[in-house]
């Protein structure tokens, strides 16, 4: 008697089948993990930055006074912008270390670029809320806040908005005029 031998295995068709679905689930695991930044993130890391610029402008003390008198300021930290839309924030610190006056620079700390899904749409001087999307005073080129050894900083607000969702979303983050308090939001109200 003859004893028959059957071979089990797969056929090509259940093969591909079994990748398809593995390349599904896979998209779907990387979809799903990628971060999706929201505006709120955006003014988070904003109010972060500022408390930086803030406490390091009363660690590192009193500028020089006759550095202070060259420069015009007393101001230890500052944060400014470059840029529009998506708009990179530089912390720096004043570096007055050299005897001569003239020679007191802006040292870059940290930058900030804000994330290609968010829209910095506008900043203001000062403490605000907005019931409608604000036109802004000023471009961003144009912002420069100040923090002081005392513990103030230059009040200012930002306002950002999500550009790659259906949805509305927006935040905000004020910088308050006493002890340089952070304050966000994830309105504009």
């Amino acid at each position: 008697m003859k004893r028959q031998h059957h071979e089990r295995g797969f056929t090509l068709i259940e093969l591909l089948i079994v990748m398809a679905i593995i390349a599904i689930l896979c998209t779907l695991a990387m979809v799903s993990l990628t971060p999706h930044v929201q505006p709120i993130d955006v003014a988070e890391r904003m109010g972060d930055l500022m408390r930086e610029a803030n406490r390091r402008a009363v660690a590192l003390g009193p500028v020089r006074a006759d550095v202070a008198q060259y420069l015009g300021s007393k101001a230890r930290t500052r944060v400014t912008a470059s840029g529009t839309g998506q708009p990179t924030f530089t912390l720096a610190q004043l570096d007055d270390s050299n005897p001569d006056k003239t020679l007191a620079a802006w040292v870059t700390v940290s930058e900030y670029t804000v994330d290609d899904a968010v829209d910095a749409t506008a900043w203001k001087p000062g403490v605000h809320t907005y019931l409608a999307a604000p036109t802004p005073t000023t471009t961003w080129a144009t912002l420069t806040l100040y923090c002081y050894p005392d513990g103030t900083c230059d009040s200012a607000t930002m306002f950002f908005k999500q550009l790659r969702n259906t949805e509305y979303d927006d935040a905000r983050m004020s910088v308050l005029p006493i002890g340089g308090a952070i304050l966000t939001r994830k309105d504009w109200n």
